[in-house]
Protein backbone atom coordinates (compact mmCIF):
# COMPACT_ATOMS: atom_id res chain seq x y z
CA UNK A 1 0.00 0.00 0.00
CA UNK A 2 2.83 2.21 0.79
CA UNK A 3 4.41 1.94 -2.07
CA UNK A 4 0.90 2.58 -4.55
CA UNK A 5 0.90 5.76 -2.40
CA UNK A 6 4.59 6.95 -3.56
CA UNK A 7 2.73 6.47 -7.39
CA UNK A 8 0.21 8.98 -6.63
CA UNK A 9 0.32 12.58 -8.15
CA UNK A 10 0.71 13.90 -4.77
CA UNK A 11 3.80 12.27 -3.91
CA UNK A 12 5.16 12.81 -7.19
CA UNK A 13 8.20 15.56 -7.31
CA UNK A 14 7.11 18.74 -8.97
CA UNK A 15 8.62 20.34 -11.74
CA UNK A 16 9.56 23.20 -9.71
CA UNK A 17 10.91 20.31 -7.22
CA UNK A 18 12.98 18.94 -9.28
CA UNK A 19 14.84 22.47 -10.83
CA UNK A 20 15.32 23.43 -7.42
CA UNK A 21 17.34 20.33 -6.89
CA UNK A 22 19.21 20.76 -9.74
CA UNK A 23 19.82 24.53 -8.57
CA UNK A 24 20.97 23.59 -5.16
CA UNK A 25 23.30 20.27 -6.19
CA UNK A 26 24.97 23.12 -8.99
CA UNK A 27 25.69 25.73 -6.36
CA UNK A 28 27.42 23.11 -4.15
CA UNK A 29 29.51 22.13 -6.56
CA UNK A 30 30.50 25.76 -7.73
CA UNK A 31 30.82 26.29 -3.81
CA UNK A 32 33.10 23.10 -3.96
CA UNK A 33 34.88 24.20 -6.97
CA UNK A 34 35.62 27.36 -5.22
CA UNK A 35 36.84 26.11 -1.48
CA UNK A 36 39.14 23.48 -3.92
CA UNK A 37 40.43 26.49 -5.94
CA UNK A 38 39.05 23.83 -8.93
CA UNK A 39 39.92 26.70 -11.60
CA UNK A 40 38.33 24.35 -14.57
CA UNK A 41 35.12 26.07 -13.05
CA UNK A 42 36.24 29.40 -13.18
CA UNK A 43 33.65 30.75 -16.02
CA UNK A 44 31.02 28.82 -14.05
CA UNK A 45 31.51 30.91 -11.12
CA UNK A 46 32.21 33.95 -12.70
CA UNK A 47 28.86 33.62 -14.49
CA UNK A 48 26.98 32.14 -11.61
CA UNK A 49 28.12 35.52 -9.72
CA UNK A 50 28.17 38.81 -12.07
CA UNK A 51 24.96 39.10 -12.07
CA UNK A 52 23.86 38.81 -8.70
CA UNK A 53 26.92 41.24 -7.65
CA UNK A 54 25.64 44.14 -10.96
CA UNK A 55 22.20 44.19 -9.79
CA UNK A 56 23.57 44.69 -5.73
CA UNK A 57 25.82 46.96 -6.76
CA UNK A 58 22.94 49.30 -9.03
CA UNK A 59 20.67 48.72 -5.90
CA UNK A 60 22.98 50.26 -3.47
CA UNK A 61 24.72 52.32 -5.35
CA UNK A 62 22.80 53.72 -8.23
CA UNK A 63 23.16 53.50 -11.50
CA UNK A 64 25.40 55.76 -12.81
CA UNK A 65 28.35 54.43 -10.79
CA UNK A 66 31.75 55.15 -12.36
CA UNK A 67 33.59 52.15 -10.90
CA UNK A 68 30.82 49.90 -11.35
CA UNK A 69 33.63 47.27 -12.94
CA UNK A 70 36.26 47.44 -10.67
CA UNK A 71 33.92 46.97 -7.78
CA UNK A 72 32.47 44.42 -9.38
CA UNK A 73 35.17 42.39 -10.00
CA UNK A 74 36.56 42.96 -6.13
CA UNK A 75 32.91 41.71 -5.32
CA UNK A 76 33.52 38.41 -6.93
CA UNK A 77 37.05 38.35 -5.05
CA UNK A 78 35.96 38.75 -1.76
CA UNK A 79 32.57 36.33 -2.39
CA UNK A 80 35.24 33.87 -3.22
CA UNK A 81 37.74 34.89 -0.30
CA UNK A 82 34.57 35.02 1.97
CA UNK A 83 33.28 31.06 0.66
CA UNK A 84 36.89 29.79 1.67
CA UNK A 85 37.22 30.79 4.68
CA UNK A 86 34.08 29.36 5.85
CA UNK A 87 33.57 26.93 7.93
CA UNK A 88 30.15 25.57 6.21
CA UNK A 89 29.24 27.88 3.39
CA UNK A 90 26.83 25.40 1.85
CA UNK A 91 24.63 26.68 4.00
CA UNK A 92 24.09 29.56 2.40
CA UNK A 93 22.81 30.34 -1.05
CA UNK A 94 25.78 31.28 -3.80
CA UNK A 95 23.45 34.26 -4.17
CA UNK A 96 23.47 35.13 -0.92
CA UNK A 97 27.36 35.11 -0.57
CA UNK A 98 27.55 37.38 -3.60
CA UNK A 99 24.88 40.03 -2.01
CA UNK A 100 26.41 40.17 0.96
CA UNK A 101 29.97 40.61 -0.38
CA UNK A 102 29.50 43.46 -3.19
CA UNK A 103 26.57 45.27 -0.86
CA UNK A 104 29.72 45.75 1.91
CA UNK A 105 31.80 47.17 -1.08
CA UNK A 106 28.88 49.26 -2.25
CA UNK A 107 28.37 50.61 1.19
CA UNK A 108 31.95 51.58 1.24
CA UNK A 109 31.84 53.18 -1.96
CA UNK A 110 28.97 55.43 -0.34
CA UNK A 111 30.98 56.65 2.54
CA UNK A 112 33.84 57.58 0.23
CA UNK A 113 31.28 59.27 -2.16
CA UNK A 114 29.68 61.27 0.90
CA UNK A 115 33.28 62.10 2.17
CA UNK A 116 34.58 63.60 -1.24
CA UNK A 117 31.16 65.56 -1.14
CA UNK A 118 31.58 66.75 1.59
CA UNK A 119 32.25 65.11 5.40
CA UNK A 120 29.58 67.15 8.25
CA UNK A 121 26.92 68.30 6.10
CA UNK A 122 23.73 68.42 8.26
CA UNK A 123 20.79 66.00 6.68
CA UNK A 124 18.34 68.80 6.25
CA UNK A 125 20.71 70.35 4.10
CA UNK A 126 21.18 67.18 2.06
CA UNK A 127 17.44 66.47 1.69
CA UNK A 128 16.81 70.09 0.62
CA UNK A 129 15.20 70.59 -2.82
CA UNK A 130 14.09 73.82 -4.36
CA UNK A 131 10.58 74.48 -4.41
CA UNK A 132 10.85 75.24 -8.21
CA UNK A 133 11.92 72.09 -8.87
CA UNK A 134 10.78 69.91 -5.60
CA UNK A 135 7.74 67.62 -7.92
CA UNK A 136 10.52 66.41 -10.48
CA UNK A 137 13.17 66.13 -8.05
CA UNK A 138 11.94 64.61 -4.95
CA UNK A 139 12.08 61.08 -5.41
CA UNK A 140 15.41 60.66 -6.55
CA UNK A 141 16.88 63.13 -3.70
CA UNK A 142 14.71 60.77 -1.11
CA UNK A 143 16.43 57.99 -2.42
CA UNK A 144 19.79 59.70 -2.87
CA UNK A 145 19.24 60.82 1.06
CA UNK A 146 17.94 57.57 2.51
CA UNK A 147 22.03 56.17 0.86
CA UNK A 148 23.32 59.07 2.70
CA UNK A 149 21.99 58.34 6.01
CA UNK A 150 22.65 54.29 5.52
CA UNK A 151 26.57 56.03 5.41
CA UNK A 152 25.70 57.06 8.93
CA UNK A 153 24.90 54.49 10.42
CA UNK A 154 27.30 52.22 12.56
CA UNK A 155 28.83 49.62 9.67
CA UNK A 156 27.30 46.26 10.50
CA UNK A 157 24.10 47.90 11.04
CA UNK A 158 23.93 49.68 7.98
CA UNK A 159 25.27 46.34 6.08
CA UNK A 160 22.43 44.33 8.49
CA UNK A 161 19.39 46.98 7.24
CA UNK A 162 20.62 46.83 3.53
CA UNK A 163 20.80 42.92 3.19
CA UNK A 164 17.69 42.52 4.84
CA UNK A 165 15.43 45.11 3.82
CA UNK A 166 17.20 46.07 0.91
CA UNK A 167 18.17 43.08 -0.78
CA UNK A 168 15.54 40.80 1.38
CA UNK A 169 17.92 37.97 2.67
CA UNK A 170 16.74 35.88 5.50
CA UNK A 171 18.04 36.63 8.64
CA UNK A 172 19.48 33.33 9.20
CA UNK A 173 21.48 33.74 6.20
CA UNK A 174 22.29 37.22 7.53
CA UNK A 175 23.89 35.47 10.91
CA UNK A 176 25.43 33.07 8.86
CA UNK A 177 27.48 35.59 6.53
CA UNK A 178 28.47 38.80 9.44
CA UNK A 179 29.28 35.36 12.17
CA UNK A 180 27.24 36.50 14.67
CA UNK A 181 23.71 35.15 16.17
CA UNK A 182 20.32 35.62 14.82
CA UNK A 183 19.41 37.55 17.84
CA UNK A 184 22.29 39.91 17.00
CA UNK A 185 20.84 40.73 13.40
CA UNK A 186 17.62 41.24 14.54
CA UNK A 187 18.99 43.78 17.13
CA UNK A 188 20.85 45.56 14.49
CA UNK A 189 18.00 45.69 12.30
CA UNK A 190 15.86 47.38 14.82
CA UNK A 191 18.68 49.51 16.07
CA UNK A 192 19.23 50.80 12.11
CA UNK A 193 15.84 51.06 11.66
CA UNK A 194 15.33 53.14 15.03
CA UNK A 195 18.43 55.70 13.54
CA UNK A 196 16.90 55.77 10.43
CA UNK A 197 13.36 56.86 11.82
CA UNK A 198 14.90 59.57 13.50
CA UNK A 199 17.12 61.16 10.78
CA UNK A 200 13.95 61.21 8.16
CA UNK A 201 11.89 62.91 11.00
Amino acid sequence: MSMLFALTPEAAPSAADETRQRTVTREHALIDAIRAGDERLADDVYAALLPVVDATLGRVLGPSCSRHEWLSQRSIEQTIAAISRHPSPWVCKLEAWATASSARLALEALRERGRSRGAGVPVDAMAQVSSAGRAAAAPGSAIDRLRWLLTELPPQQAEAVVLCDVMALAPTEVAVILGVGLEHVQRLVTAGHERLARALC
